[in-house]
């Protein structure tokens, strides 16, 4: 992001995205709303899509060897759920959640240390997360056919 923001301070960035306290719920749901105001409407369509991204390591949320849909086998990988209104070509991101792996939930304190909240800390397929995505819509009030 920094390499694109004009004027950024990548610290200070990074400060902002990792300890200041700010409600990431609230910043996307304010962008499901605008979203929804741009695209709402009988002719939209709510997509839900599950999608990796191949990463290695011990301390980026999420990671664990698991079903990698970018490689077509398990390997060390991110994966989330994510929510999208789509209208004709326009498409945007409302909403996502990343999956944790029982290898992430188990009392190892990786959730602890990654500061993944605690009412996040429980085992959740891929399917309950996207029924959460649908349901949050449904909160938001978004209108899609």
């Amino acid at each position: 992001m920094s390499e694109v923001v004009p004027h950024t301070d990548e610290q200070a960035l990074q400060q902002f995205l990792s300890d200041s306290p700010w409600d990431y719920r609230a910043v996307m749901d304010q962008v499901a709303h605008d979203t929804n105001a741009l695209l709402g409407g009988p002719g939209t369509a709510l997509l839900l899509d599950e999608t990796s991204v191949v990463k290695t390591g011990k301390q980026s949320v999420g990671v664990a060897r698991q079903w990698c849909g970018q490689l077509g086998k398990v390997d060390s990988c991110q994966v989330g759920v994510f929510a999208a209104l789509a209208k004709g070509n326009d498409v945007c991101l409302i909403a996502g959640e990343l999956y944790l792996s029982q290898e992430w939930i188990e009392g190892t304190g990786r959730c602890e240390k990654a500061r993944v909240p605690k009412n996040k800390q429980a085992l959740r397929s891929k399917v309950d997360i996207a029924l959460e995505l649908i349901k949050r819509a449904r909160e938001n009030g978004l209108s899609y056919g």
